[in-house]
């Protein structure tokens, strides 16, 4: 039994991890697909289910609701009022009733935009009831042969387990994705996303840390959890380690980048119950900057992250621009770096691995 069914684990930890997790993996595709707006949950999930069956099926458990509109509560709330216990409404056939009369009002009508819109809001709630299935079109292309071509080799090998999926980019770049997870509940701290850039032609990787931590009504109190481990613990292996510096040592940078800031914290909103909307803040904030408010701060909040942190809509093209990032490193140097802080124990964490391999 893993991590995400295990009953004896209370439901809304699971969830909120689950949650980390489809958020940590959207904010990688829209890394690597360069996309103005997120890919949606629904596609999220598609990409849980291509990377591993077994873990989709124990996360669209916890999140097995899709976001309700308010026509989708209305017509779940009439089908209730309306159902006896001789005869059960199906909210379906309610809407399917009210569309059908739309549809015949007008047809072959002109301005009719407000109407067009209830019809698309029909279709969309019955959409809602309609099982989850997996998208014929997948968000991400999985080509079996790009595995096999001797540029996306990679000879220093990081895990010892070498388990991953490649998927095709635009770009003709390609996504090697690991989505690594404990079995054992003690062993969870967090969604931590590390996302690298691989470049095969001069065997350099850039790469930057993110860890996911849900919080409470827009505020992460410091002592709670695993939260002040964690953020000592990537201040520790990576700015106090010099991968926030230059390739001499400095913070200084000579020419037009930001610093070679490569760990944030990403805060992520809470779900209450399985049919929560999925909405999340998009946040990242500096490790660096975190230390700081902790020094005079009990929590992190929208308030004191004002002015010190990145949000979603640039932070990505950010990094893809190569002005936040760590400094490129070459291969052993990369190695080493997870060797050295024992990172490569997947024991430890639920992380999502991504390499974008530049070929």
């Amino acid at each position: 039994m893993d991590y995400f069914s295990n009953d004896k684990i209370n439901e809304g930890d699971r969830r909120d991890i689950a949650f980390q997790m489809v958020n940590a993996l959207r904010e990688v595709v829209s890394i690597s697909r360069k996309l103005n707006q997120p890919i949606s949950y629904e596609q999220t999930l598609d990409l849980i289910q291509d990377l591993n069956p077994e873990i989709y099926e124990s996360v669209s458990v916890l999140l097995d609701r899709k976001n309700e509109s308010d026509w989708v509560k209305y017509y779940k709330e009439l089908a209730d009022l309306q159902s006896t216990t001789e005869n059960e409404i199906n909210p379906v056939d309610l809407i399917e009733n009210d569309l059908n009369e739309l549809n015949s009002i007008a047809l072959n009508k002109d301005n009719k935009r407000s109407i067009n819109k209830r019809i698309r809001d029909y279709e969309n709630a019955i959409e809602y009831f309609q099982p989850r299935k997996i998208s014929e079109h997948k968000i991400l292309n999985r080509d079996t042969y790009i595995a096999e071509r001797e540029d996306l080799k990679i000879k220093n090998k990081i895990y010892e387990r070498e388990e991953f999926i490649d998927y095709k980019l635009d770009s003709n770049n390609v996504l090697r994705l690991r989505l690594l997870h404990p079995d054992n509940a003690e062993n969870i701290i967090g969604a931590d996303l590390i996302y690298e850039h691989l470049d095969t032609k001069s065997g350099r990787i850039r790469f930057l840390h993110m860890q996911y931590k849900t919080w409470d009504n827009k505020s992460l109190n410091f002592k709670a959890g695993s939260l002040n481990a964690q953020i000592e613990k990537m201040d520790k292996n990576l700015c106090k380690a010099g991968y926030c510096s230059n390739d001499k040592g400095k913070k200084s940078i000579k020419g037009y980048r930001l610093p070679y800031c490569c760990a944030f914290l990403r805060p992520t909103s809470k779900l209450q119950n399985s049919d929560s909307k999925m909405v999340s803040t998009g946040l990242h904030v500096p490790i660096c900057e975190v230390k700081k408010i902790m020094e005079i701060e009990k929590s992190l909040n929208k308030k004191n992250v004002r002015g010190k942190n990145v949000s979603y809509k640039i932070f990505d093209e950010l990094f893809n621009a190569r002005m936040i990032g760590s400094r490129w490193l070459t291969y052993e140097e990369h190695t080493n770096f997870y060797e050295e802080r024992n990172l490569l124990d997947v024991d430890n964490i639920i992380r999502l691995h991504a390499q974008e391999i530049i070929v």
